[in-house]
């Protein structure tokens, strides 16, 4: 029993050395878990203020960003205006240039007829009277001489007084050319002066879209996503499939007129086979939705931004080509589609911003038009439009520097890359 007993405690003592070690050793892995926990605590805690930080600057720049899209909106109107003005005011000069021309042509004849009379007056001045009195053979031949003279001498007089009148509007008409010139000069230099702004503000803007999203250099304008690009082109096809049909379906009952008006044409000349029967034409009418114009509108007046071809993209400074021309005026001005069409997409799309496109058959050519960044959009897909027609107002939607129209003509599809894109400029009068 003693010995049991001896046994059982020599055991327990072995014991606990054992289990101090286990418990220690729980206290120290809970007492790291702590600290990694608080670190983490921490971590995340100093994670949450550099977010709040970061939404606090972006935030800042968005207000920013804001202030400057103001600004360009204001640019843009005063834009407008100034390019009204001075296209009015070229006007108004080249008018006065060509009466200025008619008028020196018309006072150039008159010189000469003026010059003829002031010499033979110079020569007859001492013998014309004299002539009057001597050779006149009676009374009354005196009178009628005396007249004549008379008459002579005011036509001569009203002659020089009205090529003296005409020579003071020829001076008045090249002193209001001069005031208009210098007018011009100064507007013209005025519309620079905020040209110049305008791309100032437009160059700020894309430094904070830069400063915005730090993956802005990934981004390249007029682009959309795979998912969209496949969409339009999906949409494209099924709407110049529809157009084709359509004209094909036109063409196919004009061929049928035509023949019934053969037909009918051809009995009525049997019938009437002693009678003389008028002679009948077949129609040549075209199908009412095809367009007979070779040309395009122009979508809004404005001046031209960035031309087609290379450039620095505006967002990235990175080289490229433009495959659009960008025309800028006041926000809120309508844009008319280029030519009769169908509209194939109007929502927006990345890059675009707010986007119409527009598929339009001329002369059995296909043709696509695309309208970017506008403010509004007055159409929907699927609706035929008429040159000239509204399509949405412009705007500074999507990767825009400022409010502006983004126009591109294609010969045939629209297709990611643009490889159908051609300089509009000479279709549209720029």
């Amino acid at each position: 029993m003693k010995r049991s007993l001896a046994l059982g405690l020599c055991v327990s003592l072995l014991a606990m050395p054992v289990m101090a070690t286990e418990k220690d050793t729980l206290k120290a892995r809970q007492d790291r878990l702590s600290n990694e926990l608080e670190e983490s605590k921490k971590a995340q805690a100093k994670t949450d203020a550099e977010l709040e930080i970061t939404e606090a600057e972006r935030d800042a720049v968005k207000t920013e960003i804001h202030v400057v899209d103001d600004r360009l909106n204001e640019l843009s109107e005063q834009i407008a205006i100034q390019q009204h003005e001075v296209d009015t005011a070229r006007a108004e000069l080249e008018s006065t240039r060509q009466q200025l021309s008619v008028q020196e042509e018309y006072l150039e004849s008159q010189k000469e007829l003026v010059n003829e009379r002031l010499r033979v007056l110079q020569v007859h001045e001492d013998t014309s009277y004299l002539q009057v009195v001597f050779e006149s053979r009676s009374f009354g031949d005196f009178v009628t001489r005396a007249m004549t003279a008379r008459t002579i001498a005011e036509q001569d007089r009203e002659l020089i007084h009205n090529y003296m009148s005409e020579m003071e509007r020829l001076e008045s008409l090249e002193s209001t050319q001069r005031t208009q010139l210098s007018f011009v000069k100064q507007k013209e230099r005025e519309l620079v002066i905020t040209k110049q702004d305008l791309d100032r503000t437009a160059e700020k803007k894309r430094d904070l879209l830069v400063e915005l999203n730090e993956q802005v250099e990934q981004l390249e304008l007029e682009k959309m996503t795979r998912s969209e690009e496949q969409a339009i082109m999906a949409e494209q096809n099924r709407i110049i499939s529809e157009q084709l049909e359509a004209i094909a379906t036109a063409e196919r009952e004009a061929e049928a007129r035509a023949a019934e008006e053969r037909a009918e044409a051809e009995a009525e000349a049997r019938e009437s086979e002693v009678e003389e029967a008028p002679e009948v034409t077949a129609s040549t009418e075209s199908p009412t939705n095809v367009s007979t114009s070779t040309g395009f509108v122009r979508p809004v007046s404005g001046y031209v931004s960035s031309p087609f071809g290379p450039r620095d993209n505006p967002l990235t400074g990175v080289p490229e080509i433009h495959k659009g021309i960008d025309l800028v005026n006041a926000s809120g001005t309508p844009i008319v589609s280029s030519a009769p069409g169908v509209v194939i997409k109007a929502a927006p799309a990345t890059g675009y911003g707010n986007v119409v496109f527009v598929s339009h058959v001329i002369n059995g050519e296909i043709w696509t038009t695309v309208y970017a960044h506008l403010n509004a959009i007055t159409i929907g897909a699927g609706q035929q439009v008429a040159a000239g027609q509204t399509v949405g107002t412009l705007g500074n939607t999507g990767w825009s520097t400022g409010p502006h129209l983004h126009f591109e003509l294609h010969r045939g599809k629209w297709a990611p890359g643009q490889p159908n894109a051609i300089d509009p400029a000479s279709y549209i009068g720029y």
